[in-house]
């Protein structure tokens, strides 16, 4: 299974027995799957089947299956004559001919005009079992186009990152290297510093190497770098060896990332680092703006 993004769009058209058929499907992030089915009320016996065959392709995303049908063949029209009404009304016609001098006859024309006595309406059909079985199969290759515009997209994502993520390793490797560089400049600022405020008194070179030692081990970045380096490569091989959806998995190593490079950086009070903490906050925040569309 390759990275998919959770955005994507599939269509399908094919003629199931009596119906022709159109599906399209089309997916945006969401955090979990939201599914909506859309079909004509009559043939509202498909959807769980529908619901069930997208289900088991896609896991996330705000997800939405519109099934449009139309007959093949002219629909069938239903005539529908009320009969109690209409011996109840010829009766009462006969009735009032004989006590009053009402003259002529009732026509079809004349029972028509009254209100419930003919009704004209379209015989609603539900698929049979192969025609249902049919539109499925359309539906199914909505999915399969849908799913490669995912993974097409995906692959996209994937690249992005991966090259985000090489930045974020050589920015760190710069970090871990220059370590002892950092806890240089701390003892020659500590230093200057004293020297500036105290600039008569003569300090013990050892008190002030203890001293630097000590604000050296509070500043200490080693546990962090060593996390974050571990982060990275988990998010690396995520990317390359993906086998079921990652999309949850990458957006909580984002966050430990993001965590991590914080830390360097309220720590390590040194400007190298400090300008290499915002290069990778960036690119970090990037990286989670395009995990957010990763399924």
């Amino acid at each position: 299974m390759t990275v998919r993004s959770m955005t994507g769009f599939g269509r399908a058209h094919a003629a199931a027995g009596r119906w022709s058929v159109d599906v399209a499907i089309r997916t945006v992030n969401h955090r979990f799957l939201d599914l909506t089915v859309r079909l004509r009320e009559e043939h509202a016996e498909l959807e769980p089947p529908v619901r069930k065959l997208v289900s088991e392709k896609v896991s996330r995303g705000k997800t939405e299956v519109a099934i449009r049908t139309r007959r093949l063949q002219e629909s069938v029209h239903e005539v529908e004559i009320n009969e109690s009404l209409l011996v109840a009304l010829l009766e009462r016609f006969t009735d009032l001919s004989g006590r009053y001098p009402i003259g002529g006859r009732l026509e079809v024309r004349d029972l028509l005009t009254v209100p419930e006595v003919v009704r004209v309406g379209t015989m609603t059909e539900s698929f049979e079992p192969e025609e249902s079985a049919q539109v499925l199969d359309v539906v199914g290759s909505a999915l399969d186009a849908l799913l490669e515009m995912r993974a097409a997209e995906g692959r996209l994502l994937a690249a992005d990152v991966a090259e985000r993520l090489a930045f974020l390793k050589d920015k760190l490797s710069r970090i871990a290297a220059s370590r002892r560089e950092i806890v240089e400049r701390l003892r020659v600022t500590l230093q200057e510093r004293l020297a500036a405020v105290f600039p008569e008194v003569a300090f013990d070179p050892g008190r002030l190497e203890q001293e630097a030692a000590m604000l050296a081990d509070r500043s200490d970045i080693a546990e962090e770098i060593t996390r974050l380096d571990s982060h990275l490569a988990q998010f690396s091989e995520l990317l390359v060896k993906a086998r079921e959806p990652i999309g949850k998995k990458l957006d909580f190593l984002v966050q430990e990332i993001q965590r991590e490079i914080h830390t360097i950086g309220s720590k390590c009070r040194d400007l190298s680092v400090a300008r290499e903490v915002i290069d990778m906050k960036t690119e970090t925040e990037k990286i989670r703006e395009q995990v957010q569309n990763i399924e």
